[in-house]
């Protein structure tokens, strides 16, 4: 018997600084699961201040690597734009080729280039359910150009 991989998405965003991260993680893996996808989640308990950033930097690079797409949170964090670390996942995702849909903020308050390499929708939910579609084949008129032949 013979099992099909699930699509791996990577959870990118300022979320691990969460008091609640590992529940809230739980409920992103939760929802992943029950579109069929596996989720890769940045956040893992056993990470303290005595863990190289390195380290976490070679993990997450690994993971995102591994994944099929991203689903980004680029909500404000400790300024006006979006998490440092999330902004270079993403570019390092768009940059392997993989489709990121993006959620929190306005798409007019990215740069032209976000605006054309990403999908924005409105909320972590409504991301999973896109990229689901993205990465079972099922493209949304909202798709950019560069995303609608990824299969």
């Amino acid at each position: 018997m013979s099992t099909v991989a699930r699509p791996r998405v990577y959870l990118a965003g300022p979320d691990v600084f969460r008091p609640d991260a590992e529940q809230h993680f739980a409920v992103m893996a939760a929802a992943c699961e029950t579109l069929g996808l596996e989720a890769l989640s940045p956040f893992d308990a056993s990470i303290t201040a005595s863990i190289p950033p390195h380290a976490i930097y070679e993990a997450n690079m690994a993971m995102i690597r591994s994944a099929h797409g991203v689903v980004a949170n680029l909500e404000a964090f400790r300024g006006a734009g979006p998490d440092s670390g999330t902004a270079f996942e993403v570019g390092a995702a768009v940059a392997l080729g993989l489709p990121v849909v993006a959620y929190g903020g306005q798409p007019a308050d990215f740069g032209v280039n976000l605006q054309q390499a990403l999908v924005f929708v409105s909320g972590a939910e409504e991301a999973l359910q896109l990229i689901a579609r993205l990465l079972f084949g099922v493209t949304q008129p909202t798709v950019p150009p560069a995303m609608r032949d990824l299969r």
